[in-house]
């Protein structure tokens, strides 16, 4: 069982893709502003044209719209390839095995999102 994990919630994106829990490759893009250019580059990239059995997303707490590219972009391949969307706290980054290992349980058990529940938190003024 192979997967994306995906997060785009923090000032920096972080891509990776997983078998059976264990990180097999990753990606860290700073580009902030310009993420919605690079975005699907990198993920094509790290994909080298294969497609995971699921896609692990990040859902915050994060930036509002870090949180809606990334969750448009997951939720638009998820579609496509009828795969199904595993969420988990952004909050465990940077612990880049644990995600692995935590959303490849909750795929196995049948704990899945049929969509993204993002998390927003405004700082406080």
């Amino acid at each position: 069982m192979t997967s994306l994990i995906l997060d785009t919630t923090g000032d920096s994106t972080f891509l990776a893709w997983a078998e059976k829990g264990s990180i097999l490759s990753e990606t860290l893009i700073l580009e902030g502003r310009q993420l919605s250019k690079v975005l699907l580059p990198s993920i094509s990239a790290i994909l080298q044209g294969n497609t995971p059995d699921y896609i692990a997303i990040g859902t915050g707490p994060g930036s509002f719209t870090g949180s809606r590219v990334g969750g448009i972009v997951a939720l638009t391949f998820a579609y496509a390839w009828k795969i199904p969307l595993v969420s988990f706290s952004s909050a465990l980054l940077p612990k880049v095995e644990e995600i692995a290992s935590v959303t490849y349980q909750k795929f196995l058990s049948g704990d899945l999102s049929p969509q993204i529940e993002l998390v927003y938190i405004s700082p406080s003024p």
